[in-house]
């Protein structure tokens, strides 16, 4: 029924982790978190740069940071719920 990928620990002839995996998985945890502290740097200093945009409220400043695929999803996730709203009303 699921296709869950089977981890080492649960199968019975395990014996634990080598060395070398260990600093292997742990080089890779390392990578990995170093790249979202990168793109969370990134993300934040885009706002940053949104601040000294003149004109431009808080509202724009969000919409500044998401990409449009991300504001299509959004509006049409709103649009159903105001969409739904309006329709139980009228009845």
């Amino acid at each position: 029924m699921s296709d869950r990928k089977a981890l080492p620990h649960e199968k019975e002839d395990w014996k634990g982790y080598t060395l070398d995996e260990l600093r292997y998985l742990r080089a890779y945890t390392m990578a990995r978190m170093e790249i979202n502290r990168d793109q969370l740097r990134r993300n934040f200093s885009n706002v940053k740069n949104l601040k000294a945009i003149p004109g431009k409220g808080m509202f724009g400043r969000i919409l500044g940071t998401l990409s449009y695929l991300e504001i299509a999803v959004m509006a049409f996730k709103v649009g159903g719920k105001v969409f739904k709203t309006v329709r139980r009303l009228r009845k």
